[in-house]
């Protein structure tokens, strides 16, 4: 039974780890674009002519590459939403701890048939609940 939950808890953490990459990249991605386009138009407006060249066309590419950055923290903004990773990844920290919790109740030298069967019926609660990390 131990190696059947460590192995659901190798699962567990692989899942943790990838939606902690997700949410980073979600994050540092919209924020970039973000400071960039507001860095860019306040630039933009300050020095009251565009980022390169001059005239209607040097404008365009500035507005356009504004609207860019823009557009690019919006998308990862809205997809970080769409996707729900914070929410998965708080369900699947909380798979992690109610799995390690199982393997230091097992630790224990002196478990009763009877405890051995609590911690089954947990054990199965969880993979219930939580199929979507360790399955």
């Amino acid at each position: 039974m131990n190696s059947i939950i460590k192995e659901s808890l190798d699962k567990a953490q692989l899942q943790v780890s990838k939606l902690r990459k997700a949410n980073s990249r979600f994050i540092y991605i919209s924020l970039i674009a973000s400071v960039l386009a507001t860095l860019l138009a306040g630039f933009t407006a300050v020095n009251g002519k565009p980022l390169a060249g001059q005239g209607p066309g040097a404008w365009a590419w500035t507005c356009g590459v504004v609207a860019i950055f823009t557009a690019t923290a919006t998308v990862f903004t809205g997809l970080h939403k769409q996707l729900t990773v914070p929410e998965r990844l708080a369900k699947a920290t909380e798979c992690v701890g109610k799995l390690k919790s199982i393997l230091i109740s097992l630790e224990k030298s002196d478990l009763k048939d009877s405890d051995k069967d609590a911690i089954l019926n947990e054990y199965k609660k969880i993979v219930e609940v939580y199929s979507e990390f360790i399955i």
